[in-house]
């Protein structure tokens, strides 16, 4: 969930609602529904930020997730999956955990009610909670099973908040807390239009919360595009969409202007990017993405037609442009940040609109865009690896012998290597990247990381080809064959052999490389 509770105006009420309800031993489970851009969210994290402030209260344990927006077009038991995967370790702390689904969802919810727990499940998709013999017996049970029990027993507060009111099974119904969150009345959209700096007259602020149906998410979007410049005409233009229950036409209006506003800034690209991805996405990651695609070995998972220059522009940002466009979204609202990882998101009715239009745009842009982040970011980890590896004492003199006095400088230094390996490769120094892999290579096998040392030695030859340099090119090879024929891949050794012989027009009579 997003950590930005700046300009939370009103819900009182709901507050108190959800604090009674945490005091109310005989309730498990609260389930708070409303329409996207209600102010759901928002809510949470301001209730979630004064139980903080009063240290928890009593709670023993507080576990917060927040489900992907595209809930409702997913698989659910993949998504109890994800969830499960996550949240088990985090309870069971040192405890061996079982291997069918059915045991897991069951110790977790062992675990939960073992102490008094809060825990806040955000975007909670659309599900049935009847209980049933099937349901039991299926390998892949859903999330009711998990919601039932907690309603069953609970020592703590389940709190789910979900986009549509979910029919609570009668069997638990007397522990189960329903409320609906109401749209913000012209008094609370006046306020939140003054906070966010829009400076007109209290009775056309409260006209404005009033006309756009006290939508919360489209009248911060409206201060965002009054606030810098936008035209009041436009606004007054939209306003005969007034409904709230015409699949947010007033919103998407809203959105229209702000596009056409953006149109043809790295502001506009760079969220259109960030609304094609599936799940939240860091800096770092976007980066690396962006500054990938002008590589050899990028372009190799990419078939011709499926290129991504509609997104070129933003490649060649430097990081501190980059970080430049990125505020600039903040501070427009468009985009936010995960509380513990700081990821960049954006609201699901903001991804659902600019998703549409980017593919109406840009057809040409992948489908298979989040399987090529992954791929960078797991490229990325094998790189830099984020923890230590445990090595023995026997390895004490391997990383001695590459001139670091203890593991950790070894491991410090790893990663430095591997950030002017991508400096060098961005910059195009071929001949600089051959050599940094070759070393990089060499950490990785110290340090016991295979694949990691394979890898970097493929792309130690490819920088080698590139800049033509024949010595650099036979030392690579060298070092490449060699982990060829430790894995195994004897043919593949050969062949590349061969082809370095003819690349640096060296006779047949050339000495054999030692595996």
């Amino acid at each position: 969930m997003q950590n930005d509770t700046k300009g939370f105006v009103g819900r009182t009420y709901e507050v108190y609602l959800l604090s009674q309800a945490w005091e109310d031993e005989s309730k498990g489970v609260f389930l708070l529904d409303a329409p996207d851009g209600t102010g759901k969210t928002s809510l949470l994290q301001t209730w979630l930020s004064q139980l903080e402030a009063a240290n928890w209260v009593s709670a023993d344990n507080v576990y917060a997730w927040s489900f992907p927006d595209t809930t409702d077009d997913m698989d659910l038991p993949t998504l109890a999956e994800e969830f499960v995967e996550h949240a088990l370790p985090w309870f069971a702390r040192n405890l061996q955990l079982p291997k069918a689904p059915l045991e897991r969802i069951t110790l977790l919810a062992k675990l939960i009610q073992r102490q008094r727990t809060l825990l806040v499940l955000d975007n909670f998709p659309t599900l049935s909670f009847d209980v049933d013999e099937e349901t039991l017996a299926s390998p892949t049970p859903s999330l009711a099973f998990l919601i039932n029990s907690l309603a069953a027993y609970n020592r703590g507060l389940c709190v789910l908040a979900t986009r549509q009111a979910i029919p609570a099974c009668e069997l638990f119904q007397q522990n189960i807390a329903q409320y609906t969150l109401p749209s913000l009345n012209p008094d609370e959209g006046e306020e939140l239009l003054r906070q966010r700096g829009v400076m007109l007259m209290p009775t056309t602020l409260r006209k404005f919360a009033h006309d756009f149906s006290g939508h919360a998410l489209t009248l911060d979007l409206l201060s965002s595009y009054l606030t810098n410049g936008g035209n009041m005409e436009d606004i007054h233009a939209i306003l005969a969409w007034r409904n709230k229950d015409r699949g947010n036409l007033q919103t998407r209006a809203v959105l229209g202007l702000i596009e056409q506003w953006l149109w043809k800034t790295p502001e506009l690209l760079l969220l259109y990017l960030i609304t094609l991805l599936d799940r939240p996405v860091t800096q770092k990651e976007l980066f690396l993405l962006l500054h990938s695609q002008r590589q050899a070995w990028f372009q190799r998972w990419l078939k011709p037609n499926e290129t991504l220059q509609a997104l070129l522009p933003l490649s060649k940002l430097s990081m501190r442009e980059f970080s430049k466009v990125q505020r600039r979204l903040y501070q427009l609202h468009l985009i936010t940040s995960a509380p513990d990882t700081g990821a960049l998101d954006v609201h699901s009715l903001l991804r659902t609109y600019f998703r549409e239009r980017v593919r109406t745009r840009f057809p040409g842009i992948p489908a298979r865009l989040q399987g090529l982040l992954e791929k960078c970011t797991q490229t990325l980890v094998t790189i830099l690896p984020p923890e230590a590896p445990a090595l023995g004492n026997e390895r004490q003199a391997r990383y001695c012998w590459l001139g670091y006095s203890d593991m950790q400088t070894a491991i410090n230094a790893t990663r430095a290597l591997g950030v002017k390996l991508e400096k060098s490769a961005l910059q195009k120094h071929w001949y600089r990247a051959a050599i940094i892999a070759n070393h990089l290579c060499e950490n990785h096998l110290v340090l016991g990381n295979l694949s990691a040392a394979m890898y970097c030695a493929r792309r130690g030859v490819a920088y080698a080809e590139l800049s033509h340099d024949k010595p650099s090119l036979l030392q690579n090879t060298k070092l490449l064959t060699r982990l060829l024929r430790l894995t195994g891949n004897t043919r593949e050794a050969t062949f590349l052999l061969q082809r370095t012989r003819e690349t640096c027009g060296l006779g047949t009579a050339t000495k054999r490389l030692n595996a």
